[in-house]
């Protein structure tokens, strides 16, 4: 899918390859590829040594004039904490605790602004959370 100049741009940044494996699976929902998300699998060796600069480039061309979102899988773990270290400027955010409805609903919203992107994704990952029991 082309990308239009006034999308927020889309980082998953996870342990292992399980964002790759949202990624596919949204794909598949959702009929379509979602060839503008970046993927970083968090790597810590990798990370310790290049990782700023490698994170600091995707944001940068991620950026299509809105904005970078990025989603982390879990909040205070090591991917979190090393995005929280190259969050310099306003126009970048990031969101932990990602899952399926989250990526959809900021997939299929990113032509919004980053600031209600950021309420969105967090809106639609709460929302798909319910508790059943007999």
């Amino acid at each position: 899918m082309k990308r239009e100049a006034s999308e927020t741009g889309i980082i998953i940044i996870t342990h292992g390859q399980i964002g790759r494996s949202f990624i596919e699976v949204a794909e598949f929902i959702l009929g379509e590829s979602l060839d503008a998300v970046q993927f970083l699998p968090f790597r810590q060796s990798a990370m310790q040594a290049t990782g700023d600069e490698e994170l600091r480039r995707a944001i940068a061309e991620a950026n299509r004039g809105q904005g970078v979102l990025v989603l982390t899988d879990i909040g205070g773990a090591s991917p979190c904490n090393y995005v929280t270290r190259v969050l310099e400027s306003n126009d970048v955010a990031m969101v932990s605790g990602i899952n399926l409805a989250m990526l959809i609903r900021v997939w299929n919203y990113r032509q919004k602004p980053l600031s209600q992107l950021v309420k969105l994704a967090t809106e639609g990952a709460i929302r798909d959370i319910k508790e059943y029991r007999k």
